[in-house]
C-alpha cells in the first residue's frame, strides 16, 4: 500500500472523504475478474472514476452517457476537497487536498454599556459635522443672495482721475512751501 492509499483510507475512516467504490466484472474468455473502481464527483457535477483507489499513476476516466473516456488534462477538484492533477493522457500526476480556511467566529455581543460608550465617543464628531453643515448652508444662502442681486455701477478705470487728483494735491503742497519760503525770505 502506498502512502497516498493509506492517506485516502484514513480520510475515508475519519469521514473526511467519501470514496464510492463500484465493482465491475470483466469476463475474458474463461476468466472472470472483479475490478474495484473508485468514483468521485467534481465540483461541476461530472463523475470521474479510476481503477482501485485514486492515486498517482492511475488512469482517470470521465463517466459519460456514451461510456468512460480518459479525463482531459487539468486540475480536477472533487466535492470532497481533493484535487486530481491529470496529464495529457489522462494519468493522475498529483493528488492535493484543498486547504479549507478556518472560519473565525466573531462574537457579536454588544452590551448597552459598550454601545453607550461608542455613541459618547463619536457624538462630538457628529456635533461638529452638524455645525459645519449649518455653516455651509448659511454660506450658500449668502452666496445665492449675492448672486441674485442686480449688478451695481460699472467699475471703470479711474487711474487717470486719481493721478490728476494726486498732481493737484502735490501742486497745492508745493505752492504752500514756496509761499512759506517767500514769507521767510522777506523777513
Amino acid at each position: 500500500m502506498t502512502a497516498n492509499e493509506a492517506l485516502g483510507k484514513i480520510r475515508v475512516m475519519l469521514g473526511l472523504e467519501e470514496v464510492e467504490s463500484e465493482t465491475t466484472v470483466v469476463e475474458t474468455n474463461s476468466e472472470t475478474t472483479k475490478i474495484e473502481l473508485a468514483e468521485a464527483t467534481l465540483l461541476d457535477g461530472t463523475v470521474v472514476k479510476t481503477e482501485g483507489e485514486f492515486e498517482v499513476g492511475k488512469q482517470l476516466f470521465v463517466v459519460t452517457e456514451d461510456g468512460d473516456i480518459p479525463a482531459p488534462p487539468a486540475r480536477h477538484e472533487t466535492t470532497d476537497g481533493v484535487i486530481l492533477v491529470v496529464d495529457d493522457e489522462g494519468i493522475i500526476t498529483e493528488i492535493e487536498e484543498v486547504v479549507a480556511e478556518e472560519e473565525v467566529e466573531v462574537e457579536e455581543n454588544f452590551s448597552d454599556d459598550l454601545i453607550g460608550q461608542l455613541v459618547g465617543a463619536i457624538q462630538p464628531s457628529l456635533d461638529k459635522i452638524e455645525e459645519l453643515s449649518n455653516e455651509v448652508k448659511a454660506l450658500k444662502g449668502e452666496f445665492h443672495e449675492f448672486r441674485d442681486e442686480p449688478a451695481g455701477m460699472k467699475v471703470s478705470n479711474n487711474l487717470n482721475d486719481y493721478k490728476k487728483a494726486e498732481d493737484n494735491i502735490m501742486e497745492g503742497r508745493m505752492s504752500k512751501i514756496l509761499e512759506l519760503r517767500r514769507a521767510a525770505a522777506k523777513r
